[in-house]
């Protein structure tokens, strides 16, 4: 029964009066934990089992802190190093690290302080540099640790393996998890669904990558064709910290493309231009200690979105000033007239 395809009336009454379980920590789990904890309160308690934790952000915190300012700026990505951006702007990018790393170091101090999560144990295993980095990042739902103060929310972690059994869940060493309803979300094996549209198994080996995690990203010119294949383009694999509107530039690059507006470069310089992005991605993937979403552009979106904006015709500088275009957040609202 896939639980997010259900009609909310339908999904609230399978959960309702019921001992539910979710396995997973990431942002889609706590809000199924959320809206079960709201259902059921503290009578019928919601269990989340989980492995390990992720940056998960009190939505009134990151607003005191301004959390978007520092993750989708420009001056903020001077700090990374980004795919094909040359010896200064290399140079600025290593220089300027202890930068990032020391406000990121201050934010991570500052998250611990304001949200319970030390004594919750949910606590990440990687830096918050690396989950900004790899985008191991999410907003929680409102009272989240309200609700695991009053009893309707538990935690339950658990390194080992999670089974099924007859009154719920066994979890590594035995111990037993009592539910009427399982509910998992652990995300899902991201190539397969791009896998299962393409009938030939040669043209899956060339679009998705290895299944043996080497890959960062997936060899697309632009995240969207391949260089050999430039009559198929893929919409929507790439991972952002907003995923909707880079999705939408895509979809307009693809848009353009098809309407003549944009002009492929010869196969060996789109392949030069895939190869960087997985120099990039590799690094990406070091930086991060292994916590990389694979084809994560979540750090690099803006000078990514200036790619597109540059092979469509379109100004990449979409501020009213330099101070602006400096120190403001970019969002959906700058792409808005690229049509």
């Amino acid at each position: 029964m896939e639980y997010s395809a259900m009609a909310h009336a339908d999904a609230a009454e399978l959960v309702r009066g019921k001992l539910v379980a979710v396995v997973g920590a990431g942002k889609s789990a706590m809000d199924i934990v959320a809206q079960c904890a709201e259902a059921n309160g503290s009578r019928y308690p919601c269990t989340m089992v989980y492995r390990s934790a992720h940056w998960m952000v009190d939505p009134k915190v990151a607003r005191r802190v301004k959390f978007f300012t520092f993750t989708s700026a420009r001056w903020t990505e001077l700090m990374v190093h980004k795919p094909g951006e040359g010896f200064l702007l290399s140079l600025l990018a290593t220089t300027l690290s202890p930068l990032r790393w020391l406000i990121s170091k201050l934010a991570e101090v500052y998250y611990k302080r304001s949200i319970p999560m030390q004594k919750h144990g949910m606590v990440p295993d990687c830096s918050f540099s690396q989950g900004s980095l790899g985008w191991r990042l999410g907003i929680l739902p409102e009272g989240f640790y309200d609700r695991v103060d009053d009893g309707s929310v538990e935690l339950r972690r658990c390194r080992g393996t999670i089974a099924f059994c007859a009154d719920g869940l066994v979890l590594d060493g035995g111990a037993v998890v009592g539910a009427d309803v399982v509910i998992l979300s652990t995300g899902f094996h991201i190539d397969q669904p791009l896998r299962d549209v393409l009938a030939s198994p040669w043209f899956g080996d060339m679009i998705v990558a290895a299944d043996d995690g080497s890959a960062a990203v997936l060899p697309l010119y632009r995240h969207c064709v391949h260089p050999r294949v430039p009559q198929m383009a893929v919409v929507g694999y790439a991972e952002s910290g907003s995923s909707i509107y880079p999705y939408e530039m895509m979809a307009k690059w693809v848009a353009h493309l098809l309407d003549g507006a944009v002009r492929l470069p010869a196969v060996r310089d789109m392949e030069r231009g895939v190869a960087e992005w997985a120099r990039w991605g590799r690094w990406a993937r070091r930086a991060c200690g292994g916590f990389f979403l694979k084809s994560c552009i979540a750090s690099v979106t803006t000078w990514y979105h200036d790619q597109l904006c540059r092979d469509m015709g379109h100004r990449p500088r979409r501020k009213a000033g330099l101070l602006a275009e400096c120190l403001q957040p970019y969002g959906p609202t700058d792409y808005a007239g690229i049509q």
